[in-house]
């Protein structure tokens, strides 16, 4: 049975988030002149953040299995860029041009889970290259001009949005949705669920968001495309990484490789899979970015790698491996995507962003290897005695 001070832990833990979420809110926007809580403000800033999502949500994977990329923004700019070219100026139809775009990023990181899996090379130096590579290409192929416009159908892939009224419905059925998971969950596993207090505490937090987000789309004009398309992304990673065979194996992966190996795991192949997704999400991000900006910019996905680092971080997720949580992850780049609207609303220096976003990458780390060295000591001071 489950002690007072368990059940008082799995209140106390998400009440402090709300309590610094709703502090954050107030600190942006007091400095902001109360234009940063706005309903179109945190609309344009949740379709700002979808990009950084999608890439987000896999490299997360990555990072479980004490791996990196340090391509993905190349990449995105890649698969946007040939996008963008059979589009404007092959003269192609929208849907095999996105087909293209989606192989063609495939194939990257196919190339990249190659070297990295099967060859045994350093993640670092391999994704390092094909940073230069991708990016090199775009620029051949564009002569590092942007390509664009592109036609309004394709643009609504980003900017479209559902109506109002249909977003409040949306996010009802899901609320609907999460709770009935929850309950057969509950009934189904009983005390290993966690018993009433942990379901109490999922419906109530599930609550809060869910009010959030109808205030946010009803007050507004709905929800954005892009966002439809970061949270599809995000709902299948989380199921990926929480329910499939190949997500155990990925943490295990990151946990003990050689334990890994040893019970079986085929590390090679789960590690080339890993980037394999990766580079789906390179397609599928360098679609809604290039659908966002209307055109392939020569500096699209610049930096973007980085940002989903800090983003994957921020949200817990260690860059030891074996730990990490899509739902972290998602409040990792609202988080990071906050902050860069702020200094945007308050007419930051692009320069002094830039400086600040290395600030918060580091502090997340230091955290990260503050946090399980606490874990690590504690385990030792707690080891049972034989």
């Amino acid at each position: 049975m489950e002690g007072a001070n368990t059940r008082s832990k799995r209140f106390t833990k998400p009440l402090a988030m709300l309590v610094g979420v709703a502090a954050l809110l107030f600190v942006f926007n007091l400095i902001t002149n109360h234009v940063f809580v706005s309903q179109r403000n945190l609309t344009m800033l949740l379709k700002q953040s979808s990009v950084l999502m999608i890439l987000a949500s896999s490299l997360m994977m990555l990072l479980i299995s004490r791996n990196i990329d340090l391509s993905g923004g190349a990449g995105v700019y890649l698969t946007g860029t040939v996008v963008a070219t059979l589009v404007v100026k092959a003269g192609w139809s929208i849907y095999p041009a996105i087909a293209v775009g989606v192989s063609l990023g495939v194939v990257m990181g196919m190339v990249n889970g190659f070297f990295i899996g099967f060859m045994g090379l350093p993640a670092f130096i391999v994704t390092l290259a094909a940073q230069q590579v991708f990016r090199g290409v775009g620029y051949v192929m564009t002569n590092a001009a942007t390509v664009g416009p592109m036609p309004k159908s394709f643009n609504a892939i980003s900017e479209a949005y559902i109506s109002p009224t249909l977003s409040v419905v949306v996010v009802c059925l899901l609320f609907a949705f999460f709770a009935f998971i929850n309950f057969r969950s509950f009934k189904r596993m009983g005390a290993w669920y966690g018993g009433k207090d942990r379901l109490f505490k999922n419906l109530a937090l599930a609550a809060v968001v869910c009010g959030a987000l109808i205030w946010v789309f009803a007050g507004y004009r709905g929800i954005p495309m892009a966002v439809v398309a970061a949270f599809a992304v995000a709902t299948v990673m989380h199921v990926v990484s929480t329910k499939t065979v190949y997500g155990r194996h990925i943490f295990l992966i990151g946990g003990n490789i050689e334990a890994a190996r040893l019970a079986g795991v085929r590390t090679e192949r789960r590690i080339f899979q890993a980037y394999l997704v990766e580079g789906l999400m390179y397609g599928i991000g360098g679609v809604v970015l290039t659908a966002r900006l209307g055109g392939a910019a020569a500096t699209g996905g610049t930096g973007l790698e980085l940002d989903a680092v800090a983003a994957a971080c921020i949200g817990g997720t260690s860059m030891s491996g074996g730990i990490g949580s899509t739902v972290g992850v998602g409040m990792g780049v609202v988080l990071l995507t906050m902050i860069d609207n702020v200094m945007s609303l308050m007419n930051v220096s692009s320069y002094l962003q830039m400086v600040a976003k290395g600030i918060i990458l580091l502090t997340a780390v230091c955290l990260d290897l503050y946090v399980n060295k606490a874990k690590f000591k504690f385990k030792l001071v707690n080891k049972p005695k034989k």
